[in-house]
């Protein structure tokens, strides 16, 4: 599930491309925004809207992702001694419509702020689990199945310029922390406890019905584990081009 919120990064490496296209012929879905226009922000957000239909399919020679689905490998948790957690083949669906809430970009401080909402996010994988979760011993491997609305992810990004081997200003991620809430959802955990039936019912029920308690638990985990994840994605393109090229007039 949080794997989903998680798509919400890709928008922001969408804002990042918007740059990275400056430097290369600019295709016709682009549009690009000078930082020193009167309203640099709200150009960048209607660029993103103007983009969202071509984030659906993606476009790798843009390093455009896809987002339907979102496709995330694996996540491992281990927060105590008492639990084990690893999700993977993770497929999300309904990243593409997402609503942005709010986008700063401070060029003094180097500093960006973009919330975004997902009103809905269905999400599919595989799931190992092994330990105590609200109390309860949980164990089992299989399917998981998700469904998340009124999902909000809040992303803060900490930049830094250096100079390269050829003398080049650039930029590079050093701080990535995104914070995630989610409003109303589901989980169910297939196949636990090897697929007993009654068990399995009684876990997921507990998860469900103490939905706000287990994701307080988890957030936290998922959170670090996208922040990381995207760090690498953003600066894996960033690294390629200088600042003046990815902002303009900056």
């Amino acid at each position: 599930m949080a794997s989903a919120k998680a798509t919400f990064i890709a928008i922001l490496l969408a804002v990042a491309t918007i740059g990275v296209v400056a430097a290369r012929d600019i295709p016709e879905f682009l549009h690009i925004c000078q930082t020193n226009e009167p309203h640099y922000e709200t150009c960048i957000k209607n660029s993103i809207e103007h983009l969202k239909p071509y984030l659906k399919t993606g476009v790798p020679e843009y390093n455009i992702p896809s987002l339907e689905p979102l496709k995330l490998k694996k996540l491992i948790f281990a927060p105590t001694n008492s639990i084990r957690v690893m999700a993977s083949d993770i497929n999300v669906n309904g990243a593409s419509n997402f609503l942005f809430v709010s986008l700063r970009l401070d060029f003094n401080t180097l500093q960006f702020l973009v919330d975004v909402a997902l009103p809905n996010i269905q999400v599919e994988g595989k799931y190992e689990i092994d330990g105590k979760v609200l109390l309860l011993p949980i164990r089992g491997s299989g399917p998981m199945f998700g469904n998340f609305s009124n999902c909000i992810g809040a992303c803060k990004i900490q930049i830094a310029k250096y100079l390269d081997e050829n003398g080049e200003e650039k930029i590079r991620i050093i701080d990535f922390r995104m914070k995630i809430s989610v409003g109303k959802g589901t989980l169910k955990l297939d196949n636990l406890f090897g697929g007993e039936q009654v068990l399995g019912d009684v876990i997921n029920s507990a998860i469900n019905n103490n939905f706000d308690l287990f994701m307080k638990e988890f957030l936290p985990l998922v959170e670090k584990a996208l922040s990381d994840a995207f760090q690498n994605i953003a600066g894996n393109i960033i690294q390629q081009f200088t600042f003046a090229k990815l902002f303009p007039g900056a």
